[in-house]
């Protein structure tokens, strides 16, 4: 009896467990980010003339507890046409990230690997490109306790050879109602290539961001 008592609490600490640390959220951002330099494709070339363009990035996580499997993560950037003088180009973004949380508590720290997939069109031409880039990535959040604000960030980056790719976001994060937030924050990405992908591009995309998320 007691042994089947001693089993029967065992699974249910076990459960509340896994209960608390199984976790997902979404998110849903409006993005106004400009760029700035050049970007060069096949000899189709464009210098950015720094205008801002608008457009929309989504983001969806999942958390489990099963032990070795690393959680997932999933960011896609709608497609965005940078203008200049030159050809405009047209840029969507898809990454796929899984990861393993080290911290989940006041402080929350992640390390995983990033596959970012770039899709770009060169208009008034019929050329277009698609590439998978590898990166490292690291986000931390750092929770305010009886305020519901919370403040994060992420960071993606590789470098290889002398090119680079760093795709970096703040936010600040407010808890209105069951699980319901809303977020303003700002997303810096630099972009350089000599000849990769025949890509040649010294280029920066940044702006802010502001949007709603949900998690659980």
């Amino acid at each position: 009896m007691k042994k089947s008592a001693l089993l029967a609490m065992t699974l249910m600490a076990a459960n509340a467990s896994a209960a608390m640390i199984l976790g997902f959220g979404v998110e849903a951002d409006y993005l106004a980010p400009a760029a700035t330099g050049n970007f060069d494709y096949k000899g189709a070339n464009t210098v950015f003339d720094g205008a801002t363009q608008s457009g929309y990035q989504l983001g969806a996580y999942l958390e489990h507890p099963v032990p070795l499997v690393p959680n997932i993560r999933l960011d896609y950037t709608s497609d965005l046409t940078f203008s200049g003088l030159g050809s405009d180009v047209s840029l969507k973004q898809m990454d796929v990230t899984p990861y393993y949380e080290i911290l989940d508590n006041i402080v929350d720290l992640d390390i995983g690997i990033t596959a970012k997939t770039i899709s770009g069109k060169i208009k008034n031409t019929d050329q277009s490109f698609n590439a998978v880039i590898p990166m490292g990535y690291v986000a931390a959040a750092v929770m305010l306790p009886g305020t519901g604000l919370s403040v994060d960030g992420s960071v993606k980056y590789i470098s290889f050879s002398g090119d680079s790719l760093t795709d970096a976001r703040v936010k600040a994060s407010w808890d209105i109602v069951a699980g319901l937030q809303v977020h303003a924050g700002y997303r810096y990405e630099s972009l350089q290539l000599d000849k990769r992908f025949d890509i040649t591009t010294n280029a920066t995309f940044k702006g802010p961001f502001v949007g709603l998320g949900y998690k659980f």
